[in-house]
This record gives C-alpha cells, structure tokens and sequence, in this order.
C-alpha cells in the first residue's frame, strides 16, 4: 500500500470539523499517512515580526502570546512539547533583542518555531479527533537543504530511517529543512507544498494531496468575479505560474520534485468528507476550448523602467542593472524590453531601493530612470495562447473597448501567458472584461 502524503494548511487548526473529516478520510487509508502542516498564519505573521522588533518587545508578552495561539485553537492548556518550544524561541528572541541584530541563519531558526508549534497544536487537535499521531522532525529524518536562508532547497533525505518507521500517522512541520552545517534553513514562507511534494518523491507515493487551499484554483480572483468557477485540470506550469498572484495559496516550487516523475497533485475538496478531487495538476497539456484557464492579478509590483534613444544599441546596460539588483538581493519578477526602453517588474517593497542603487551606475545612454508604482499585474493563463487565432486579440479589445489604458505588455516568451500592466486604478475593470471576453458564453 503506497504511502499518502497529504499537506494540511495552518489555517486549518482550529477547524474542528476539517480536523474530522481529515481523520475520517485518513481512516480509511489502510498504508501510512504523512501529514506535513504549515504554520498557522497569525502565528507565522507574529513570530516574523518578533524577530524584527525583538529589541522593543517584552519576552514574557511573546512568550504569553504564542501560549494564547495553543489555549485559543484548542481549547486546552499547551501540552508540555509544547510549552518547551515556547520557552526556546522565546529565548532565542531574548538574545536577539540584547544583541540588536541577527543572521538570516538565525531568522529562518526562528521562523521555523511557527511550523514546530503549529504541528503541536495539530497533534492535540487530531488526538481529540481519535486520531494518534508522531511528530516528524525535518531533524530527525536529515532532511537536507541548501544554505540559501529564506528560499533554501530540498537535496536530500534519510530514505533508509523513512522506510523503516512503522506507525501509521505521522505530522512533518513543513517549509524547513537542515543544511550540511547543521543549521536550519527554510524554503520559504508557507513552503509546506514544496516539502510535501519533495517527500512525496522520495517516499515514492503515487501522489501529492493538498488538504484543501485557503484560496482555490480559480478563473479569477472571486472578489473582482464572483462565484468564479474552479479550474479542474492544470499542468505544472500553469500552476506555478498562478502561484505567483494574489489570490492563490500555492508555493510555486511545490512542482520541482514531482514534475520529472509525472506524479500528479490533488487538490482536495475539504468539505465532501471522502476526499473528492477539485483540481488535479499534472504534466497533462488540456487546452480548454477557449484556451484561457484564468485571469490573475498582482498589485505587488513596481514597474522599474530605463529609457534612452542608446538602450538598444550600447551593450551591456540591462547586465550591469540585473547584476547590481541580483548582488542587493532585489528580486526580477520580470524584463521587458525594446530598443529605447528597458523595463523590469519588481516587488512593490523593492522599487524605491533598486531606483537609487540604478541611478548610482551612471549610464550616459540611458535620459531617464523612473519607478512607477501605482500599477498592477494582469496575466492571463493558458496552455495554447501562442498557437490559436485571436487570443491575443480578444484581451487588447477587452480592454481597448472598455477605455483601458495598458501601460506595458508581454507575450510570446512562453506559450501559456501573456501580461499586460496597467494603472492599479483599471486592475479590476480589466480582470472583469478579460474573464467577460472568455468566459462570458455570449463571446464565446
């Protein structure tokens, strides 16, 4: 009987009646069941910013707090493993605070605590469910990662020790793993999708199920469209590709392990109690009849742009301005181009310190350099845009006809997705009209 390895989201604890039908459908799975959780949102959210402000804070209201996460979600005195975690990271943000300062090696220690407690709390709250569970540390099974602090990745596993555990129900903290000098490195925040996956493969399971997502798959943010259907079928890559907008819950790696072993992903429907399938992800290329599977958005960009009548001609400038962003750790979303103008997509936090460190360079082809930050992303996703008649231009009229102004757009650099940039303002008047111009069944 294969192993099932199930990720249950953080926002989860707390749910007596998902814990319940988890532990029913679990039951009926006569093999083991590794359940690999992330943390609890809030929880993660107050332990980062502990980190941060950890010369400001009182301990014992930290320490307090976190206590008050386990009494709350579970109605009961925090167990005695839990009450020692507690103590640690506690103590660690004691340290901290005294110092002033810290390592990104011991940010990701700490941050790690969120899933550590989180897994604490699901313990207690599958045992009132009737299910008996082993915590799993990433420790103790040598689960290996790089040193890259903060987007660390998944290299290795003790497969031997794996293989020979015999209970049935384990619970694995998510999103860390151990690095080659013993400290903790984490793959990123709510990166349990990717361990989960990563351990889907080396435990050779026939599948990853995601315990539900606190935002689905669907054919646009539903508080633009409302009662927008879930997308049934996606291929790795258009599942990666959505993971990086707003109003979906997926860690974009979560694919890596799976991909080259064409195992499949399950998106399970938390409320159906027998574990019915909303959306399967897999190497499968489906294209939909009208090739467009959603519309996704972002607001968390700043639209760095170089202009110049030299840019297309003076080689080098878009090598040194990656370069000096890459070495600040400012992070390319993505590069537009054209001959008198280069324009690169960044995180919103990071426009106005990647401006000042490009003004810096000196470029004298280059008349002017701008962030422009109040705009958003819009893409629009499906397998197939490039090789069918129209797509294209079914999204500029949406947007031409309804007085749209598209400040920059991007296509053909893969066939699943073209982008267009537009004033935050338009964001939602766009995602309507594209996801009208698609889906509405009067256009089709």
């Amino acid at each position: 009987m294969s192993d099932k390895i199930i990720r249950l989201g953080g926002s989860h604890a707390g749910n007596a009646g998902s814990t319940k039908k988890l532990v029913e459908y679990i039951g009926n799975h006569h093999g083991r069941s590794f359940i690999v959780v992330s943390a609890v949102p809030e929880m993660l959210d107050f332990i980062r910013n502990s980190v941060g402000n950890a010369h400001k804070n009182k301990v014992d209201l930290i320490h307090g707090k976190l206590v008050s996460f386990f009494t709350e979600l579970t109605g009961n005195q925090p167990s005695n493993a839990y009450q020692v975690l507690v103590d640690q990271v506690t103590g660690i943000l004691r340290g901290i605070g005294l110092i002033g300062d810290y390592s990104d090696a011991l940010k990701d220690q700490v941050l790690s605590f969120s899933e550590k407690l989180t897994a604490e709390i699901f313990r207690e709250q599958l045992a009132k469910a009737g299910l008996g569970v082993h915590v799993l540390w990433p420790e103790e099974m040598e689960l290996r990662v790089t040193e890259d602090f903060g987007n660390a990745t998944f290299i290795s596993v003790q497969k031997k020790m794996l293989n020979g555990l015999s209970q049935k129900a384990f619970l694995v903290p998510g999103s860390y793993g151990i690095t080659a000098t013993g400290k903790i490195g984490r793959a990123g925040k709510t990166a349990a999708d990717y361990t989960a996956a990563y351990l889907t493969r080396e435990l050779g399971a026939s599948r990853l199920e995601l315990w539900g997502l606190d935002k689905d798959f669907q054919r646009a943010d539903p508080d633009i469209v409302p009662n927008s259907p879930v997308i049934r079928r996606l291929t790795y890559s258009e599942a990666s590709e959505l993971a990086y907008f707003d109003h979906y819950s997926f860690h974009p790696r979560t694919v890596e392990p799976l991909e080259s072993e064409h195992i499949p992903i399950h998106v399970v429907n938390t409320t159906s109690g027998g574990g019915e399938t909303d959306t399967i992800i897999n190497t499968e290329t489906y294209v939909e009849p009208q090739i467009v599977k959603s519309v996704a958005c972002t607001d968390d960009i700043s639209l760095l742009r170089l202009n110049g009548p030299g840019v297309g001609l003076k080689p080098g400038i878009l090598a040194r301005v990656t370069s000096q962003l890459n070495k600040a750790g400012i992070n390319i979303k993505s590069v537009i181009t054209s001959q008198i103008s280069i324009n690169l997509i960044l995180e919103k936090r990071t426009g106005a310190r990647a401006l000042d460190l490009i003004r810096r360079l000196g470029f004298p082809a280059v008349s002017e350099i701008a962030v422009i930050d109040d705009v958003s992303m819009v893409a629009v996703v499906g397998h197939g845009m490039q090789q069918s008649y129209g797509v294209s231009a079914k999204i500029f009229g949406a947007v031409a006809h309804h007085q749209i102004n598209v400040v920059l757009s991007g296509s053909g650099a893969s066939d699943l997705v073209s982008y267009l940039v537009v004033k935050s303002s338009d964001k939602e008047k766009s995602v309507r009209e594209i996801y009208k111009a698609f889906f509405n069944p009067k256009n089709k």
